[in-house]
């Protein structure tokens, strides 16, 4: 690519059906394949509870989790899912393919904003306002649960605004071929007064067929 020459724009796909193109099975199949390619599988999916593309299609099951594409000019460059649901608070997992590495923190910058200023809607599928409160945003909190050793991935999260809130001893599984080893969790949380202010959020973010 030529210097100067702007990139091409995020685009940020859903896997739920009422999107009006959403991820199929199919392109989480390649994914999948790509996860493995890239030796990422056994790193996103530390404790070894998704072993093949039928796993990660499950994992990834509307009603299960909100599973996001992140791509550019039809190129994918990030997977993004929330589950664990609580109130208006989410559990986030993030995983960059090699070509998004080069927009890894735009990236994450404008997925964590795009979740924590989604308005609420009433056939949003997502946490129920408390009733006679109607909420503005659809999540207040995106919760973060990393194993401790992971020390880029922390460093990655902090750059998209989360803050580190506690450790959580022996929160972690990591499978190995030599077998599971527990390790303690770090626990980040992120909200909208997180991410207010951080490079890069100049304006609304420029997502399409979202």
């Amino acid at each position: 690519m030529q210097a100067g020459r702007p990139l091409p724009p995020l685009v940020l796909r859903s896997r739920h059906p009422s999107h009006p193109a959403p991820v199929t099975d199919a392109e989480l199949d390649r994914l999948w394949t790509t996860l493995r390619e890239e030796g990422l599988a056994p790193v996103v999916f530390h404790d070894g509870g998704v072993r093949s593309a039928a796993g990660l299609r499950g994992l990834l099951s509307p009603r299960r989790a909100w599973c996001y594409l992140v791509q550019a000019a039809d190129a994918p460059l990030a997977l993004c899912w929330l589950d664990g649901f609580c109130g208006r608070a989410a559990r986030i997992h993030f995983c960059v393919l090699r070509a998004g590495l080069p927009r890894a923190d735009e990236i994450g910058r404008t997925v964590v904003r795009f979740l924590l200023t989604a308005p609420a809607c009433p056939d949003a599928g997502g946490p129920s306002p408390s009733p006679g409160r109607p909420a503005p945003y659809l999540l207040d909190t995106l919760v973060g649960l990393t194993p401790a050793p992971y020390r880029h991935a922390l460093a990655f999260v902090t750059r998209l605004g989360f803050r580190r809130a506690a450790v959580v001893p022996g929160g972690a599984v990591l499978a190995r071929p030599g077998g599971a080893r527990v390790c303690d969790a770090v626990l980040t949380l992120c909200t909208r007064a997180d991410v207010a202010g951080l490079p890069g959020l100049a304006g609304p973010p420029y997502l399409t067929d979202c």
